[in-house]
């Protein structure tokens, strides 16, 4: 059973025949049913399927970086930050052919937005954790200086990320991240950003390498 909110020019909640109604994000939205079928799935289907499960193991692993990292982007579409982020990297950062398909970490974006990014970053391997260091222009503005660096490493050898949100300002041009035990000896691929101070703008990721910690 749906219900007609509102009236009859209000939004639909609930199912009518093969109709979904639903609310993302405050709109409300209308869908088709997923049908039931006996039909086994073409090569092309199959190879949609895995290229979407290889997005989401990669960005299910870091659902709260991406969700700050896309949430601008996606801040007056009907989509979610999540979405937005798995949209990219179905577009732009999946290599191989079916059924090897892979995220190719270098082409990989984990946040999206119109600031600077990173000049030179490097990363180096600390006896804690990883030493990320990267350029800055002394004589740029103050609103440029206060900028609070991202850092994420991701391994994908146990499917984990760690990440900073909120790290030192851009120009202390270097940030140290401490890292769990279990990430010990694993190859690491390195990610950094930077957002505003008031959270209000973001820069676009920038792959940094990889790393064995």
């Amino acid at each position: 059973m749906a219900r007609i909110n509102n009236g009859i020019f209000g939004s639909i909640s609930g199912k009518i025949g093969n109709i979904e109604g639903y609310v993302r994000k405050g709109q409300p939205l209308i869908r088709l049913k997923k049908r039931k079928t006996n039909i086994p799935p073409s090569l092309k289907q199959l190879a949609v399927r895995q290229r979407m499960k290889v997005v989401n193991t990669f960005i299910g692993s870091m659902t709260k970086f991406v969700a700050a990292g896309f949430d601008l982007a996606a801040a007056n579409e009907t989509y979610t930050a999540n979405n937005a982020a798995k949209s990219y990297q179905l577009l732009h950062a999946i290599q191989g052919e079916y059924p090897d398909f892979s995220i190719a970490y270098p082409l990989a974006r984990l946040t999206e937005g119109i600031l600077p990014v990173a000049d030179e970053p490097q990363v180096q391997p600390l006896a804690n954790g990883l030493l990320f260091s990267w350029g800055f222009a002394i004589n740029e503005g103050f609103y440029y200086q206060r900028q609070q660096v991202m850092l994420l490493v991701y391994a994908p050898a146990i499917n984990k990320a760690f990440y900073t949100l909120s790290g030192t300002r851009r120009i202390s041009g270097a940030e140290t991240m401490e890292l769990p035990d279990d990430f010990k000896g694993l190859v690491l691929e390195c990610y950094i950003s930077f957002v505003a101070d008031d959270r209000k703008a973001i820069s676009n990721s920038v792959y940094v390498g990889q790393v064995v910690y």
